[in-house]
């Protein structure tokens, strides 16, 4: 009950906070440059949430520390890091657009109505792709570094991942303005298919300075996927409303939410399931690190390897076919922009509709 009520409330918050930065501004490079720096935030925000309860977990592991003293940084320093600023933006944040007298009902139909754009399915399959992927690897390295390839520390696994995309973000800043970003996403995404291919294999004995190479050839590889899907948004929401004939950013923020949420829970609840068949010993205060059977040993391997090889695999295949890019977004900008100014012209209709046929 208490990961319902913490879920339902983190969701309510994610909401408008995913849909405002699509609004912030029409001009499509300024919106990009928005985007980028609200990504760089949170990236910072997810290696805090990341590098520090792994290295708090090392020392619950290691006896250093009480589950007890464990819980309490955890509930109450992270819960009131992120819930002060949350709660003073609440009150103190004035919304400069005034809002309609008339307020939409909540209905199943409205709420599925984002589905019905061809380019917002797509950018989900990108999405979901790599969020589980991501999900996947950041639960299941930890019991990589216990009982797969001991020495190795799930922290620096992580930090890699994380610095090498906060290193790539002045290039990709670049890049999102002049390349379409589909392909921006795919690009590297064969290079940690085999870094992944790399990790999975990896002998039990080997030097970790060998393995945080690896890493570091997958992190670099899957650093455009990171960070690609929501830079999409925007232009995605752009098609959207010449499909529907209706700016909709929250609905399609709340779905992109809750299916992000959904999968997500879905796949570490599977990973548990599979850890389980695989013949996991659960640790104990007695025995905080158990020798775990090789079925297990196994099975954590073939997460790390099925997890890029299969989801970065679609999504490598679907972004290959996703007719985004900065031309095309500029113009449904221009597209839209025309029919508020009193319609467009036969040229311009023709152009809607085949770009509709393709995305909308």
């Amino acid at each position: 009950m208490t990961y319902l009520l913490y879920s339902t409330v983190s969701t309510i918050i994610a909401v408008p906070y995913s849909s405002m930065s699509t609004e912030i501004t029409g001009d499509f490079s300024l919106r990009n440059r928005v985007n980028m720096a609200r990504l760089v935030f949170s990236l910072v925000a997810t290696a805090l949430c990341t590098l520090i309860p792994t290295m708090l977990f090392a020392r619950l592991t290691a006896g250093t520390l009480s589950l007890r003293d464990f819980y309490l940084i955890i509930v109450l320093g992270f819960g009131a890091a992120f819930a002060v600023p949350i709660v003073l933006a609440g009150l103190l944040a004035k919304e400069r657009v005034p809002y309609e007298a008339e307020r939409a009902a909540f209905s199943l139909g409205t709420f599925m109505r984002p589905l019905r754009v061809r380019a917002f399915r797509q950018m989900l399959g990108l999405y979901l792709a790599q969020s589980i992927t991501l999900d996947i690897v950041s639960a299941v390295v930890l019991y990589y570094g216990l009982y797969v390839v001991p020495g190795i520390s799930a922290t620096v696994f992580l930090g890699i991942f994380l610095g090498m995309q906060l290193l790539l973000f002045p290039v990709l800043m670049k890049l999102v303005d002049r390349v379409p970003k589909p392909r921006i996403y795919r690009f590297g995404l064969p290079l940690s298919m085999l870094g992944a291919v790399g990790i999975a294999l990896f002998p039990a004995g080997g030097q970790p300075v060998v393995l945080y190479i690896i890493a570091g050839l997958t992190a670099l590889g899957f650093a455009g996927a990171q960070t690609m899907s929501w830079i999409m948004f925007p232009d995605v929401v752009d098609i959207g409303e010449l499909s529907l004939k209706q700016r909709i950013t929250g609905s399609f923020s709340g779905a992109m939410t809750f299916v992000r949420k959904a999968s997500s829970a879905i796949a570490i609840f599977l990973l548990g399931l599979v850890l389980s068949a695989a013949g996991f010993i659960r640790p104990s205060e007695a025995v905080p690190v158990p020798i775990q059977p090789e079925g297990t040993q196994l099975a954590i391997r073939l997460v790390i390897l099925l997890a890029f090889v299969l989801l970065m695999g679609f999504a490598w295949w679907l972004a290959g076919r996703y007719a985004l890019s900065p031309q095309l977004s500029r113009r449904v900008k221009a597209l839209l922009e025309g029919k508020k100014q009193g319609g467009l012209s036969a040229e311009e209709l023709a152009e809607e509709q085949d770009i509709l046929r393709r995305l909308g």
